[in-house]
This record gives C-alpha cells, sequence and structure tokens, in this order.
C-alpha cells in the first residue's frame, strides 16, 4: 500500500504534464517563409507587451534584410523580409477565418514609396505571371502598408492560367497613425465555398472590406504569412527605414467566434 500511495501521485504528475496549459490557446505551426531568414533581431516571442496572454511575437525588418532558399533569393530581386508561414493549407470549397492583432510602436515609420506587406493569403498550385519585370505567382490578397495607409490589396485574376493579368483592388482598412501606441483586432474571412465567393475584413470588430472574391482559378491550396514583407525597395530612394510589428492571437477556424480575440477565453502564448 505504501508502494501504490507514492507510484499514484507520480503517474497523475506525469499526465498532467503532457497536457496543455489550460490558460492558453493552441499556437498555429509555423516556419520561416524563406529558409535563410534568420537574423537575431528579425522574429522573438517577447513579454513586454502583449494583446491577451503574457507573450507576442515581434518581428523586426531593417535595410539589407532578405532571406533566401533553394529556389529564390529576396536578395537578388530587390526584397526584404521577415515573416513566417502558417502551416495549415487549405483547399478551395472551404470558409476559412484568420484572425490576429497587431501593435506598431510609437515611432513606426512607412515608405511613400515602398509597400510593406503585413499578413497575406497565397496559392500553391494557381495561376502565373509577371509582376515588375519578375516572375510571379499571384496570391489572393496582401495587407499593405504604404504612407498614413494600412490597406487590403486585392488581386483580381483574368486571362490564361500560366500567363494570367493580375488587376488590383484596394479597400482602405486604417490610418498608420491610428495603429501605433495600440492593438488593434482584425479578422479576415475568404469564404470559396460559393460563386463568387467572399473576401471580408473586420477590424475591432466591425466589418470595414467586402470583396466578391473572384474564383475563375482554384488552386491546389491557399496559406496564409505574418510578419513583414517589402518588396522593390529600391524604389525608396535610399535605404528602408527599420520597420518593427507585434502580432499576437493568430487564429484560423471555421467561423468568425472561433477566431476573434474578443470571443476567447484562452491565450494563445
Amino acid at each position: 500500500m505504501k508502494f501504490l500511495t507514492v507510484l499514484i501521485p507520480l503517474i497523475a504528475a506525469a499526465f498532467l504534464t503532457t497536457l496543455p496549459h489550460m490558460s492558453q490557446a493552441q499556437r498555429l505551426p509555423v516556419e520561416r517563409s524563406m529558409i535563410y531568414n534568420t537574423t537575431q533581431h528579425g522574429f522573438a516571442k517577447v513579454r513586454d507587451v502583449a494583446r491577451l496572454g503574457k507573450r507576442s511575437q515581434r518581428f523586426e525588418v531593417r535595410a539589407g534584410d532578405c532571406g533566401w532558399d533553394d529556389g529564390w533569393s529576396d536578395c537578388d530581386n530587390d526584397r526584404e523580409r521577415s515573416e513566417l508561414t502558417v502551416k495549415k493549407n487549405w483547399r478551395p470549397g472551404t470558409d476559412q477565418w484568420i484572425a490576429f492583432s497587431i501593435y506598431l510602436p510609437e515611432d513606426f515609420r512607412t515608405s511613400s514609396r515602398v509597400r510593406a506587406t503585413v499578413g497575406q493569403v497565397k496559392m500553391r498550385g494557381g495561376p502565373t505571371g509577371f509582376a515588375g519585370g519578375f516572375p510571379s505567382e499571384p496570391g489572393v490578397f496582401q495587407m499593405e502598408m504604404l504612407g498614413n495607409r494600412y490597406f487590403l490589396r486585392v488581386h483580381v485574376l483574368s486571362g490564361p492560367f500560366d500567363n494570367v493579368r493580375n488587376d488590383i483592388k484596394d479597400y482602405n482598412l486604417a490610418s498608420i497613425s491610428e495603429l501605433r501606441g495600440r492593438w488593434t483586432d482584425f479578422v479576415i474571412r475568404l469564404n470559396t465555398k460559393t460563386a463568387p465567393g467572399a473576401l471580408e475584413v473586420y477590424k475591432n470588430g466591425t466589418r470595414v472590406a467586402a470583396h466578391p472574391y473572384n474564383q475563375n482559378y482554384a488552386p491546389r491550396e491557399y496559406y496564409f504569412k505574418y510578419g513583414i514583407y517589402r518588396s522593390f525597395v529600391s524604389r525608396n530612394g535610399g535605404p528602408m527605414p527599420t520597420q518593427v510589428v507585434f502580432f499576437d492571437e493568430v487564429r484560423m477556424g471555421r467561423s468568425y467566434d472561433k477566431v476573434a480575440v474578443e470571443k476567447q477565453r484562452r491565450a494563445v502564448d
């Protein structure tokens, strides 16, 4: 009996250590969008600022911070980035919801000539074309910072699958000045169940953009990326400013209530 008295608490303790902490929600699996993109300042989990819980994700890009992998080099193609890819893809015919909260420091600066992408949905097995003379695999949308604007840039595609025409439709989401020094919550809905589909963006619980999503080209799958990505940086006419963006409460699910931060009881830490 003495042996059982000692053994049972040990088994219970071992079992409990295998369970997720009940005060935390599951963090999405992620990987660097470029394999060789590992500056010490580029990405960190930090405790000094958080939307919910104790920690957030801090991204920083300085002039010259480029990544590369076996098939692509930012350094050779006028790009800079620190970005994560969520390893949770989904197929056409899905009503997918994505949420994240962002915080910009008080001294955050943008370029008036070069867009910084802060959140985007891309396609695998989708149409191809060219952008600025470079081979391009157009995405579904990007959430961009330029001057004092944070806006949704939707790709409206037409033409041959292997030489697609890419027209652009922009929707203003917020001013950069209103994002500085505070957390702002965003929820994105990409509904490809119906034709036409629907692309919607909510800010702090209010819908601020709605687009009838063009589904002429069904990819093999969609995926989500977030962080800081800057393209055609030479257009700035000099070194780009250092940019720092905090992300927190990044979630994916099948309804608004499943992902919106104000609906959650557990933090993503």
